[in-house]
C-alpha cells in the first residue's frame, strides 16, 4: 500500500471511531430523556411537583442535566478525542 492510502485508512479509521462515539452520547442522552420524562413527567399532581432552580424536577433531571452533560461531553470530545488529519498536499 502506498503512503497516500495508509493515510486515508487512519483517517476513515479515526473519523468512524468519531462518528460511533457521537452518535453513542446522542442515543444514551436520548434514551435517557425519552424514558426518564415519560416515566416521571406524567400524572402528577400540582402537589407533587418540586422544582430545580425553577424547573420541574422531572425537567431539570430529565431535560436539563442531560444537556449539561452532553455539552460537557462536547467540549471534551472535541478538545481530546477529535484529531485533524494533516493533508498530504498541504505539507511541504
Amino acid at each position: 500500500m502506498s503512503d497516500s492510502s495508509n493515510a486515508e485508512t487512519r483517517s476513515l479509521r479515526q473519523s468512524r471511531r468519531e462518528l460511533w462515539l457521537i452518535l453513542m452520547a446522542w442515543l444514551g442522552c436520548a434514551i435517557w430523556v425519552i424514558s426518564y420524562c415519560s416515566v416521571n413527567g406524567y400524572n402528577l399532581s400540582p402537589e407533587e411537583v418540586s422544582t430545580v432552580l425553577g424547573f420541574p424536577d422531572w425537567v431539570f433531571r430529565g431535560v436539563v442535566l442531560p444537556w449539561m452533560i452532553a455539552n460537557i461531553f462536547t467540549f471534551w470530545f472535541c478538545l481530546r478525542f477529535l484529531k485533524n488529519d494533516e493533508d498530504e498536499d498541504e505539507t511541504p
